[in-house]
Order: C-alpha cells, then structure tokens, then sequence
C-alpha cells in the first residue's frame, strides 16, 4: 500500500531563507560595538543554538535583565534588517516538488508572525503554504509552544495528516519529538553537519531533506525512535 504524502512544516530562517552569513554579519556588528572580538563561520555553525540567549551570552552579548534583553532583541533585528538576505537556492525547487508530489506545505518558526508574512510575500513564496506560523516576539526562543498549539489545530482540521518537520537546527528536532512528528535536516543553514546528523536524517542540500521526507527510509540508526518516516 502506497504511504500517505506527508504534510511538510517547514523552518524559516536558515532553511527556506538563505540568512545565515547575514546573522553572522550582524552578530558581529553588536559584538564588535561591545569591545569584543567577531566570530567566524565555523564557530558559529558549530554554536549556535535556540533558544538565543546562552548563546549570545557565550559571545560577549549579555543581558543582565529582560529590559535589556528585549533592548538586544531589538538591536538585533534593526541590524539583521540592513544585512543581504535571499531565499535558499533550492528553496523554489523545493516548493514546487512538494507541491507537484501532493504534498500540503506550512511554515513554523520562531520569527514575529507579521515579519514572517512580509518575508514570504517578498520572496513571492505565500502562495506554498497552507498556514504560515511565526511568534509574538522578537526573542528567538522556543517554538514548541507556538507549534504545539498549531499542529493541534492543523490535527483538528485532518486527523490523518502525517507531519514531517524540514529544518535547519538542532531546535527544529526537538520541536519535532516535543510534537511526536518526525523530523529531517537540511545542512545549509546555522548549524554544521555533525551535529544534526547526530540527531537526525539529514540532507546536504534543501533538495535531499525535502527527498528524505518524500521517500527515503530511515536508516537503522534512527530506527528505533518513531519507526519509518511517514
């Protein structure tokens, strides 16, 4: 019997859209006005983790009290604005071969919900996705509360829809298992390749995650965690 296409919900930031070296850039920019001294790529793919703020606290950027830290968050997106962003190269590609495999697409991330819907209408991607999900903030926590409520939404309206999580971080994983979906890397985004393979089936490229959750099964590694992807 033939599997059921799954539902694929998929990360914003450093998966649909290429951002990567614009929050280094900007990262650096808050590090460098504070004294300290800027971070290269690797450190930063190899770091980098959500929620933010222990991060943030590892590279010199600190808030003693929530004042502060929304004084930061602020910061950030005034100076991640002015950086060059861009879709994924693939992520058009992407798109479309979801679509043409059946497949029903949504966006779940810890961005601001109204940045979230300006950027996708931007880029001309809206018309996707079904649903896109961002936050209230601009704090860069977690999103397990936000996706929690959201697939229950998603569940009331198809209780047979099988949801499987695209992203970019180690923090996509733990919204997946937070929300006992599955879950496929992609290793163009924030977060070096070692470490979602450690945690994850992963693909190089948007292209390979997007083929891993269409048809690939899970290798004996992953196995024993929810079975084969669905």
């Amino acid at each position: 019997m033939q599997r059921p296409k799954p539902y694929i919900l998929w990360d914003w930031n450093g998966t649909l859209l290429d951002d990567t070296e614009a929050a280094l850039a900007t990262l650096n920019e808050m590090i460098t006005v504070r004294g300290g001294q800027p971070i290269g790529m690797e450190f930063y793919r190899d770091h980098f983790a959500f929620p933010v703020r222990p991060f943030y606290d590892k590279i010199g950027i600190v808030a003693h009290d929530e004042d502060e830290w929304n004084g930061i968050a602020h910061e950030y997106h005034e100076v991640y604005g002015r950086q060059p962003k861009k879709l994924n190269p693939l992520a058009v590609t992407a798109l479309e071969m979801a679509k043409e495999a059946g497949c029903r697409q949504s966006i779940v991330s810890a961005l601001r919900q109204d940045l979230l819907d300006a950027q996708t209408k931007e880029y001309g991607i809206d018309g996707y996705f079904k649903r896109i999900c961002g936050s209230n903030n601009l704090h860069g926590a977690s999103k397990v509360v936000r996706a929690r409520a959201f697939l229950a939404e998603l569940r009331s309206r198809d209780a047979e829809a099988k949801f499987v999580m695209i992203g970019d971080a180690l923090h996509d994983k733990e919204v997946a298992d937070a929300l006992g979906i599955d879950c496929i890397l992609c290793a163009q985004g924030s977060h070096a390749a070692w470490r979602l393979r450690a945690v994850a089936p992963t693909g190089d490229t948007l292209v390979d995650a997007l083929k891993l959750a269409l048809n690939a099964p899970v290798s004996p590694r992953f196995a024993s965690e929810r079975g084969v992807l669905v």
